[in-house]
């Protein structure tokens, strides 16, 4: 695989939307309505869309930039290194590991260490110091859909 790793500067939050998320975003493409004898127009461009509120809210967004980088210079926040890559093509989601660490030295350590555990191909390599961000895309592997049994608060289900 080819991997891109990097650290982060801005934000999560703030980091532009890809092609994908941008078309999540915004309402369902070709969407029909019913009663409309033709199709709902597209919201990617429309007033109220992410592309035009994207140019609207980018200087405010810019004046956090700052603040941001002082808060991860005291260790108040993490850097966040990232790791990506597109095993299915770029028309296909991506795999993407993120490890959060407190400290410029720490995230440049962190930074050479996912490299070298990547090139060896380790697949979620586990790196000193830092914590592992994201969510298993494995819908089995959080436990109980549901949550806890009916049991706990209607009491025995045998009756």
């Amino acid at each position: 695989l080819r991997w891109t790793v990097k650290r982060l500067v801005v934000p999560t939050g703030l980091r532009p939307l890809t092609r994908t998320d941008m078309l999540d975003a915004a309402a369902p493409r070709r969407t029909t309505v019913e009663g409309m004898s033709r199709q709902a127009p597209d919201a990617v461009g429309a007033w109220t869309g992410p592309l035009p509120l994207g140019f609207v809210f980018l200087p405010l967004a810019l004046l956090v930039v700052p603040v941001v980088l002082v808060l991860r210079r005291v260790r108040w926040l993490p850097w966040t290194i990232e790791a990506r890559t597109y095993p299915w093509g770029r028309r296909y989601p991506p795999v993407v590991l993120t490890y959060a660490v407190r400290g410029k030295e720490k995230a440049a350590r962190a930074l050479t260490q996912l490299v070298e555990a990547l090139a060896r191909g380790e697949g979620a390599p586990q790196i000193a110091g830092t914590e592992k961000l994201g969510q298993s895309r494995d819908a089995h592997s959080r436990g109980a859909v549901v949550g806890t049994s009916p049991s706990r608060y209607f009491g025995s289900t045998n009756r």
